[in-house]
């Protein structure tokens, strides 16, 4: 019966915020952190990043995503500093079905982003990161599955500026 009194009474202030203290420490003790940010060696936050495309709609997206997790992007590269250098993006396609009279069904978009990261040393490690999705065609109507197509890889070069981010994080 005092058992069942006890349990009743809120909780005190103070062991909440024990309670609170508690989770968040076990949290970060074991490396949990948001989706999205990354925390990169201090040899690259401050990164000097280029692209052999001038226009590169992925150098944009991994811009985004440095600047998120405050890495100082540099205009010129100096001695001191680390490069991320993108290199041409390609993309596959790969039939994965067809309709009874022969035409493309569904096809599977493979897409490779490659970089190199260039130290102050000199040293140079190139990497890739591979996505793919699946896409269904509809010839009769090609303008809308071009759109959608034109989304997915947008979609894919978010995904791959994530992943090129995560794998920044493991070097050092």
């Amino acid at each position: 019966m005092y058992f069942k009194a006890q349990l009743s009474k809120p909780l005190k202030p103070w062991l909440m915020i024990i309670s609170l203290l508690l989770v968040t420490g076990v949290l970060s003790g074991c490396g949990f952190h948001l989706k999205g940010q990354y925390y990169l060696p201090s040899s690259l936050k401050t990164l000097y990043v280029s692209s052999e495309q001038r226009f590169d709609p992925l150098l944009k997206q991994v811009k985004l995503r440095l600047q998120q997790n405050q890495v100082n992007i540099i205009e010129k590269r100096g001695k001191e500093s680390a490069e991320l250098r993108l290199l041409p993006e390609s993309f596959q396609r790969r039939t994965l079905s067809l309709f009874p009279n022969g035409q493309i069904a569904e096809y599977e978009l493979m897409y490779f982003a490659r970089y190199e990261v260039i130290r102050p040393n000199g040293d140079k490690k190139q990497y890739t990161v591979e996505l793919s999705r699946e896409f269904q065609d509809d010839p009769n109507n090609a303008l809308a599955k071009e759109r959608e197509r034109a989304l997915i890889l947008d979609e894919l070069r978010v995904i791959a500026s994530d992943r090129i981010l995560a794998q920044l994080t493991m070097l050092d």
